[in-house]
């Protein structure tokens, strides 16, 4: 039977310590419906945004955050919702993002019914489910969710034969049913279940989309949800060099586990930390931002992270404003940016390219 080889490290150690802080953090925040709720809308692009954008998707996050904030159903199509929503783009890139939600949707639900009845009874049927979601009106129904048939030499040339396919997932999901919420920590049980799912490469398409899948579901079924405000596809897949090399490390170190979950933990310890971020400057009564007269200014998400290191560094120039936001083009950012100066957030100095933008009349900060 399958069984990962690991050690934990000082470093992995470390991460899923801050992960459980950060965990506590979100739990006890008690943020306002709306907030909560773009919270989650501007997670949900980020991850599409990040994981579509690594796998060629034509789609910026402006046309994505549209269809996240329509909620499509599973039913609709592409071309509906494209006209729905104003987006122009490919059909199947659309198509991308709708199989995606329903996917995500699939796995909230199953998540909801595991921890509301504290048990683990998900398994390799839903993993196939999850990946027919990903692939529906892509690819022909007769390859939808099931395993592949042909051989291929991926990760290191360690992917199994195809015949070898259905003994090694039955061996993997051995292990997962037998590896109980006391025994390994779920963050890790979670990085054995992705890295084990992208060697295998069990599935014809869509094998990255279903192994980021589980492993939320696995996370989000052991109350690592973070109030579906976090997006840990962004902070793995942020770095695709970095991220290869990880993977590849495990073929590398003879399937020794150890720099992975560092790796993992790691990216997971950064998304968790942006979260309680971002919850901590929202909770409580007092505002952020106060207008010079002591009036609140409700500010979006992005414009908190801009006025967040603008509060740093006293200026910066649209340069510098995009490293904070890497995944959001410029047109948004002008946008964000002409609003904080109509709220005399800030101010701009300069006309051309090298403007730089400064703070404006802020009474109160926190």
């Amino acid at each position: 039977m399958f069984a990962p080889s690991f050690q934990i490290t000082n470093k992995t150690l470390t991460n899923l310590i801050n992960v459980e802080i950060s965990k506590k953090v979100v739990e006890l925040a008690s943020l306002q419906p709306d907030w909560e709720t773009r919270l989650r809308q501007d997670a949900l692009t980020r991850r599409i945004y990040c994981l579509y954008h690594f796998l060629g998707n034509g789609l910026g996050p402006d046309e994505i955050s549209k269809i996240v904030r329509d909620e499509p159903g599973r039913d609709d199509k592409a071309s509906e919702v494209a006209l729905r929503c104003g987006v122009v783009g490919k059909e199947k890139d659309i198509q991308h993002i709708l199989n995606f939600l329903n996917a995500n949707k699939l796995t909230e639900q199953i998540a909801y019914l595991t921890n509301k009845f504290k048990q683990t009874d998900f398994g390799e049927s839903d993993l196939k489910k999850l990946n027919g979601l990903l692939g529906e009106r892509m690819i022909g129904s007769d390859d939808l969710g099931q395993y592949r048939t042909e051989n291929r030499d991926e990760v290191g040339g360690l992917a199994p034969l195809a015949v070898e396919i259905p003994f090694q997932m039955e061996d993997l999901f051995g292990w997962f049913r037998s590896a109980g919420r006391n025994e390994i920590h779920p963050v890790l049980k979670s990085g054995t279940m992705f890295v084990e799912l992208i060697r295998i490469s069990p599935f014809n398409a869509n094998n990255l989309m279903t192994a980021f899948c589980f492993a939320n579901l696995i996370l989000s079924s052991e109350g690592y949800h973070f109030k579906q405000m976090w997006s840990l596809e962004e902070e793995i897949l942020k770095n695709s060099e970095i991220y290869l090399a990880a993977v590849n490390s495990v073929a590398g170190k003879g399937g020794d586990l150890s720099f992975w979950m560092e790796k993992y933990s790691r990216w997971t310890d950064e998304a968790a930390e942006k979260t309680k971020t971002k919850v901590l400057n929202l909770v409580g009564e007092t505002p952020i931002f106060k207008s010079g007269g002591g009036r609140v200014i409700s500010l979006t998400e992005r414009q908190i992270a801009i006025m967040e290191e603008m509060t740093l560094r006293n200026e910066m120039t649209i340069k510098e404003i995009r490293g904070v936001l890497p995944m959001v083009s410029d047109d948004t950012i002008l946008r964000d940016l002409k609003d904080l100066i109509d709220k005399k957030l800030t101010r701009k100095k300069g006309k051309t390219k090298g403007a730089i933008y400064v703070m404006g009349k802020v009474k109160s900060y926190r």
